[in-house]
């Protein structure tokens, strides 16, 4: 037993860290474009752009007195500053005005830019020897604009290597220590209040839709009529778009009916859920209708329910002690496999009747570029669903002895 839960523990982790690496290459590693500008909306504000690089990990520490420029020209004058391996500025008009080799340290580098006339650089004794590497304007190439005859206090900072990022952030998903998003708001409080709210349309929505789907099956086994008729009416139902359903029901009790609020989020906030969890079970309880029954067939059908008939055991008890057990196990995995769709379906009612929830929490993650957010959510559903996945097997297990004899094995 011991063994088994160690295994399991280390297929989890493996898994954890895998989807983590991916979210580190997509959300917080240049891949797919720089995370920095991305975050910031392609922002030229040098203490947003550090301030950024800083939340996301990609820096420890940020100086904004070590390292100072100006640029001498009208005042009405703007320019452009980039570096890399050279060190440009030229005008709004793309003009080169200084184009140099960016040195090894700040102080050769203000020494190369006070050669030149048009510029008048400087750096405090403690960073003098510092790398020019570590300039915010180094950083995955970002740029700044520069206002003539006004002092430029640039960034001197220090990036965490790709490794140390990688490790830090694993660390702090597995503390749930998730940082804070783009405005600077704590992501733990925002996903505990949003997560609450998603959960109190999710989990009454599935626990009706597990419960009446299954006595719909149960209903219709044996009896042709009502197995017909019930068929049909989900192969009606699911023929039309969910949106439809959403817009017909919402159209006919909240607006012609008003049976039900339409009003921003706040208290009273019951009211708000019961539409929401209706619409979800009218939706879902007809497919979920038809599994059940193919299960509950599929397994009349196997030699030992014909077995136990022939010895003369009544129905109900072929029900309770022989069906139900062999039914635990596929249905508790469809119950976790079913997961991601709850937060699809969350997401699109959360939007539609305007409940601040994971969903919308999502959209604006995804609106504004918002990596942090869509780490910790994204790591959150990934955690979520291993869970449901342990106590899946676990009921499976239980109540199956050819899978406890597997896991012996």
């Amino acid at each position: 037993m011991i063994k088994q839960v160690c295994k399991n523990l280390i297929s989890a982790l493996a898994i954890i860290v895998g989807v983590h690496l991916i979210l580190f290459i997509a959300l917080q590693s240049p891949a797919f474009g720089d995370p920095i500008a991305r975050d910031t909306e392609n922002s030229d504000d040098r203490a947003l752009l550090a301030s950024t690089a800083q939340r996301l990990g990609l820096i420890d520490d940020i100086n904004f007195a070590a390292f100072h420029l100006t640029v001498h020209a009208d005042d009405s004058e703007t320019f452009i500053l980039t570096m890399d391996s050279l060190f440009r500025l030229h005008d709004r008009g793309g003009q080169a005005l200084v184009e140099i080799a960016v040195p090894a340290t700040l102080s050769e580098l203000v020494a190369d830019l006070n050669n030149n006339p048009l510029i008048t650089a400087t750096v405090s004794g403690d960073f003098a020897m510092t790398s020019s590497d570590e300039i915010a304007l180094v950083y995955f190439g970002n740029k700044v604009t520069l206002s003539a005859e006004q002092p430029y206090h640039a960034a001197v900072l220090h990036p965490v290597s790709s490794p140390k990022r990688f490790f830090n952030s694993l660390l702090s998903l597995l503390s749930f220590d998730f940082g804070n998003d783009r405005n600077s708001r704590p992501i733990s409080n925002t996903l505990w209040q949003r997560g609450l709210r998603s959960l109190a349309i999710a989990a009454p929505s599935f626990f009706i839709i597990f419960i009446g789907a299954f006595m719909l099956a149960v209903s219709a086994h044996g009896r042709k009529r009502l197995s017909r008729n019930l068929n049909a009416a989900a192969i009606l139902c699911m023929s039309l778009p969910a949106l439809l359903y959403i817009f017909i029901i919402r159209q006919t009790f909240v607006i012609n009916l008003e049976w039900a609020p339409l009003r921003p989020y706040g208290d009273p906030v019951l009211p708000l859920f019961i539409l929401p969890i209706l619409i979800t079970v009218f939706i879902g309880i007809w497919p979920e209708y038809l599994l059940m029954r193919s299960f509950i067939d599929h397994r009349m059908r196997k030699p030992f329910i014909q077995a136990a008939r022939a010895q003369g055991i009544g129905e109900q008890r072929i029900w309770l002690r022989h069906l139900l057990p062999n039914l635990a196990g596929p249905l508790s995995q469809h119950v976790a496999l079913n997961l991601p769709f709850l937060v699809l379906g969350s997401l699109l009612l959360e939007t539609i009747f305007n409940i601040p929830g994971l969903g919308i929490s999502i959209v604006e993650a995804i609106q504004h570029h918002d990596s942090n957010m869509l780490r910790a959510i994204t790591f959150v559903i990934a955690i979520a669903f291993l869970a449901m996945q342990a106590a899946a097997t676990l009921v499976g297990r239980y109540f199956d002895p050819r899978q406890r004899s597997e896991g012996q094995n």
